[in-house]
């Protein structure tokens, strides 16, 4: 892209940053995916009909995830979560592409600011707060002898919301994002998975003014129809 207005009166020839090459491919790529996804929703919701359709491709997730801060500020975090899914682009009758889901997190942030005593932390300061999330799974590598399958999975721009400015310096409200890789085995008709997660909290304003939780974790979870 050519801009006007250079020192020296020449023209100036402005880059993309990555960060932005980054965001706007990630973004693309989800769009060709719910593009796909929803394409193939609706022609199977055409021919079963919607109630039928969703009978046999809603499904539930639970989950449970421990997390440790990897910078600095020693915070350690606990997540309880539940989420609507939807599985879409079926391959076999076992596997399909695609799982989209909504859903909420019960959290709660520990760190060593409770009150101290001869120079050292004596209580864990306790933060819950609560995660309004939408996510995407997409399974890359289908195990047939082990019923199992390996997925990457993200969510991104999630609603965070914290009983107290947290971290210390920044907001109550936040914007939440997380990005995994994982495994899941069939048992029956579930699916237990486990998947290492990092998790990213901040509230998206300058960065002077942005203090971030950022956290490494294991989730562990069932999946099961309706």
């Amino acid at each position: 892209m050519v801009s006007q207005g250079g020192p020296n009166g020449a023209p100036q020839v402005s880059r993309m940053r990555p960060r932005s090459c980054l965001l706007v491919a990630t973004i693309g790529g989800l769009a060709c995916l719910l593009g796909i996804s929803s394409t193939s929703f609706g022609q199977d919701a055409e021919a079963d009909g919607f109630a039928s359709y969703l009978s046999r491709n809603a499904a539930q997730r639970i989950y449970l995830g421990a997390y440790s801060s990897y910078f600095g500020d020693d915070i350690r975090l606990a997540q309880v979560g539940y989420d609507v899914v939807l599985e879409l682009v079926h391959l076999d009758q076992d596997f399909n592409l695609l799982d989209v889901g909504v859903g909420a997190e019960a959290l709660a942030a520990f760190d060593d600011r409770g009150g101290s005593g001869g120079g050292r932390p004596v209580n864990a300061r306790l933060t819950p707060g609560f995660e309004l999330n939408w996510s995407v799974r997409l399974y890359l590598l289908h195990l047939k002898g082990a019923r199992s399958r390996l997925f990457i999975e993200g969510q991104g721009i999630n609603l965070v919301v914290y009983s107290r400015p947290y971290p210390d310096g920044g907001t109550n409200v936040n914007i939440g994002s997380n990005a995994g890789i994982g495994l899941a085995t069939r048992i029956e008709q579930r699916e237990l998975f486990a998947t290492l997660r990092l998790f990213h909290t901040s509230n998206g304003k300058a960065f002077e003014n942005n203090p971030a939780l950022n956290a490494v974790g294991l989730v562990v979870g069932l999946q099961t129809p309706f």
